[in-house]
């Protein structure tokens, strides 16, 4: 998980998100109506965008952000919401604490732990090749 991720108000231009996302080098922004998490931007949402219409400079954030993205409590048991992503389909998790914005859990968050895990956790062959 990313804690503190950064986040973009619902009112900011599509501009003003492209540059964020390139400076912070990220690809996933929360958006945020005053205190209230209203969606997400994607970075391809972004892109796609640009590439149907030059209008996109008249464009919110709010406009083009996947509304009701999937939010959970920090305190949520990990197994529970990887299995919650995938049964919805959903490339990040929005993570909560006490309703406030905490974190973002992402598929490469989720891969990269699963790729750790495995590794630490399997018997790996040595230089001969037989299991240590």
């Amino acid at each position: 998980m990313t804690p503190f991720p950064y986040s973009i108000a619902s009112d900011a231009s599509v501009p003003v998100a492209v540059e964020m996302m390139k400076t912070h080098g990220i690809n996933h922004l929360p958006v945020m109506r005053g205190t209230d998490l209203i969606g997400l931007l994607w970075n391809r949402d972004v892109r796609v965008a640009q590439a149907l219409s030059a209008a996109n400079h008249t464009l919110t954030v709010e406009q083009l952000c996947s509304p009701e993205p999937y939010i959970v409590e920090l305190s949520e048991r990990l197994d529970l919401v990887v299995l919650e992503m995938a049964e919805r389909r959903a490339g990040a998790a929005m993570v909560t604490r006490q309703g406030k914005l905490a974190g973002i859990l992402t598929t490469t968050d989720v891969c990269r732990l699963l790729g750790e895990t495995l590794r630490d956790g399997a018997e790996l062959p040595d230089d001969d090749g037989d299991v240590a």
